[in-house]
């Protein structure tokens, strides 16, 4: 049937655009879905108007669509070599519907157009980083619903007023809870599943950086660059005095200026310095991680300590090109306890020029041509990362005693084992009695590990109430509560003065994984300094003294009711750190939203739980319902006759009288129920004959004369209610089907 209601295309115009500006949202942001949204509606209800105008056979607009068709297939083939299969699928779905658009002459090809949308959304959902991208799927189910009433209802009538809001209401509330559960149960593609490389808005380069790497050669050992410049490094430290030359000199990769500053990023970390936080206190989302699991992302390691400041000797860059921005760092065989870890970072804020990765980068996909690796194995990006970077990481971790481990190979660097000059000699007494009892170098330094999570407070004041003094001793036996770089760093040391060498490492802890989107949202208040320590020749281990941290994670991450109540928990926890006592009418409304936020994120996480575990049954009760509900025009019929067949049953012979009209009733119900409806004005002497062709009774005279007798002598009688009795047990007794059959065959034979 001809598309020309106005009506319908104006709804299906509507779906269009919020189609396309929810996939515009899960990729690109908020405005540019605002231009999609603003941009495909007119554009849309144009082109429906326009083909509407002209009939099929002839219409000069079937050319253009199938080069529009022409231009999707061919860009396809690109865009899946160049971005990843995801970005070129969407690329065609999005060429296919504008194809369809200029075909769309009738419903049929609407109905289309509305599953091609509907996978657009699903593939938005895919990929969306935030919960708030289930409102596009509640905005998607309530102009679909509409839409698909007009077009129900438009064919059959010109007359408007046969659209009932209530049923398009109930249509739309279904749509909603469908929407709601396709939404929450869709699946999140592991990292790497789908194309080399997530989908980046910048792309860096640098010329200086390029002729460098020319020169650069891989190490032969397997181990990759950074190795081969921690052993010129180990090669140039004579005297602690020619490292802080060195250290002096060190070119000032951070002299640009960030949206996002946190200190331990810099080449140096004053831990006792309240006046120098950058950025950090903020809850503000830097960056989200897709990931199996949670991470510890690395950005800086640190060697060297004077008791205040922490210092990194890994200055010089070996740079290393990129094929189509992929690089391979490391070919060295995998131990059987190596475990290799695929995750995309998302970049939200401006950050340093370091690319922040989980230990131990294996292979790496960056929108660069060239890349920087420091002698510790950080990477680094010829630029600050800015605003809607993606990348790819692979990292190979080792996994012993459930604990995780960095790098595996040692390099003896003096810093490793250093001691600041003035060190307080409690410290040292504190670390032998705590290890005193243990045998194994990973034994002693699980031991102080758990003693700093146990027995101290982390405290995010503390960093502003410093007194510019010696922090350790301070934090170790006086307040017993600081920040995470006095834990690591007290760590840090401690060990060093049981001959482990140790270093302290600073980077993101990505633990947060939002529930809703699966990602992991990491927040500048993320920005984190814990432990590595080389223990036993088994590797770097990797440990966290924080006890307000969670530490890197063995196992996948898989949602429960722990994981929600913690995020949530985790949310309240940073409004309570960056909240203060002032009052206004801005923070009002923000902590109003916010508490709505949290309510929804909690709401849609239980049910998205719900979901998850009870699948299969909820799967067993659709399939069930959905058998009932084909069924059902058969089961009906057969229930309500065994439902007139209970209360026949219940009739009492004492009076004839009324037995006799209830049996009648039970008889027509019966029939009525099979689908014979009695004529109006039809005696019961003809009621009774269409019985007798259903040969159904054989004695239609005696039913009547008792009948007839019953409501039309003059004398009192005293009828016998036996032989309709006996006719309805008769009628029941045949069954809806052969009862319909033969009323059937009546109808046939008229």
């Amino acid at each position: 049937m001809k598309l020309d209601s106005l009506k319908v295309i104006y709804w299906y115009s509507l779906v269009s655009g919020v189609a396309a500006s929810a996939l515009l949202f899960a990729y690109f942001g908020f405005f540019v879905a605002l231009i999609g949204l603003i941009t495909v509606i007119p554009a849309s209800y144009l082109i429906l108007i326009t083909v509407g105008h002209t009939e099929e056979a002839t219409s000069p607009y079937l050319k253009v669509s199938e080069q529009i068709a022409v231009v999707g297939i061919i860009a396809f083939l690109p865009l899946m070599l160049l971005a990843n299969l995801l970005v070129a699928l969407l690329v065609f779905i999005g060429f296919a519907q504008l194809a369809l658009l200029f075909q769309t002459h009738d419903y049929r090809r609407l109905y289309i157009g509305l599953v091609v949308g509907f996978t657009a959304l699903i593939a938005g959902a895919v990929e969306s980083k935030t919960g708030l991208y289930l409102l596009f799927f509640l905005a998607y189910t309530v102009t679909i619903s509409i839409t698909l009433g007009y077009a129900h209802i438009e064919p059959l009538s010109q007359n408007r007023s046969q659209w009932n809001p209530m049923d398009q209401f109930r249509t739309s509330l279904w749509l909603v809870v469908i929407a709601l559960i396709i939404y929450l149960i869709v699946p999140r593609f592991p990292a790497g599943n789908l194309g080399a490389r997530p989908g980046s808005d910048h792309f860096y380069e640098n010329s200086e950086w390029e002729d460098e790497a020319k020169q650069t050669t891989d190490n032969q050992d397997g181990h990759g660059p950074a190795e081969s410049l921690l052993n010129d490094l180990v090669k140039s430290i004579g005297l602690d005095d020619a490292t802080k030359r060195l250290i002096e000199q060190r070119p000032n990769a951070e002299a640009h200026q960030t949206a996002f500053r946190y200190r331990g990023f810099d080449h140096e970390l004053d831990i006792d310095n309240p006046d120098d936080q950058g950025d950090r206190f903020s809850n503000t989302i830097v960056a989200r991680m897709r990931s199996d699991r949670p991470l510890y992302l690395r950005a800086r390691i640190f060697d060297r300590f004077d008791g205040i400041r922490w210092y990194s000797s890994a200055q010089q860059l070996s740079k290393l090109k990129l094929a189509r921005g992929e690089i391979e760092l490391y070919t060295k065989p995998r131990s059987p306890d190596a475990v290799l870890e695929r995750y995309e970072i998302f970049i939200e804020q401006e950050l340093g020029d370091y690319i922040a990765a989980a230990a131990v980068p294996v292979k790496v996909n960056f929108p660069s041509t060239v890349i920087g690796v420091d002698a510790f194995g950080q990477l680094h990006s010829p630029g600050a990362l800015k605003e809607g970077t993606g990348y790819a990481v692979e990292s190979l971790r080792t996994v012993h005693k459930g604990r995780t481990f960095a790098e595996t190979h040692y390099v003896d660097l003096p810093n490793f084992k250093q001691l600041p000059k003035a060190l307080d000699p409690r410290i040292a007494a504190l670390a032998n009695s705590l290890t005193k009892n243990h045998t194994t170098q990973l034994e002693k330094a699980v031991a102080l590990e758990q003693h700093l999570r146990n027995q101290y407070d982390y405290d995010f004041g503390s960093i502003f109430t410093s007194q510019h003094q010696t922090p350790l001793s301070r934090f170790l036996f006086d307040t017993k509560k600081g920040h995470c770089e006095y834990f690591a760093s007290a760590l840090a040391i401690m060990l060093r003065t049981q001959g482990i060498p140790s270093r302290l490492v600073t980077g993101f802890s990505a633990t947060n994984q939002n529930p809703l989107t699966g990602y992991y949202d990491i927040y500048a208040l993320d920005g984190h300094a814990w432990v590595e320590a080389y223990v036993d020749n088994l590797g770097w281990l990797e440990l966290e003294p924080t006890a307000y941290y969670d530490g890197p994670s063995v196992n996948n991450e898989i949602l429960s009711a722990e994981q929600i109540n913690d995020y949530v928990e985790r949310q309240l926890r940073l409004q309570q750190v960056m909240g203060d006592e002032s009052f206004s009418l801005e923070k009002i409304m923000t902590g109003f939203w916010q508490a709505v936020y949290l309510g929804f994120i909690w709401f849609g996480a239980y049910l998205k739980l719900l979901l998850i575990n009870t699948w299969p049954w909820l799967m067993a009760l659709a399939l069930a319902t959905l058998s009932v509900w084909i069924l059902w025009p058969q089961i009906r019929p057969r229930l309500h006759a065994y439902q007139i067949n209970r209360r026949m049953q219940s009739i009492s012979l004492s009076t004839p009288e009324q037995a006799i009209i209830d049996y009648l009733q039970g008889i027509d119900e019966l029939l009525v129920n099979a689908g014979y409806f009695r004529p109006a004005g039809l005696t019961i002497e003809q009621y009774l004959e269409k019985l007798v062709e259903m040969d159904i009774t054989t004695r239609p005279d005696q039913l009547s004369y008792i009948f007839n007798r019953l409501h039309y002598a003059k004398a009192k009688q005293n009828p016998n209610p036996e032989g309709y009795k006996k006719l309805f047990d008769t009628l029941y007794s045949l069954g809806h089907s052969r009862l319909k059959q033969r009323i059937v065959n009546i109808s046939q034979q008229i």
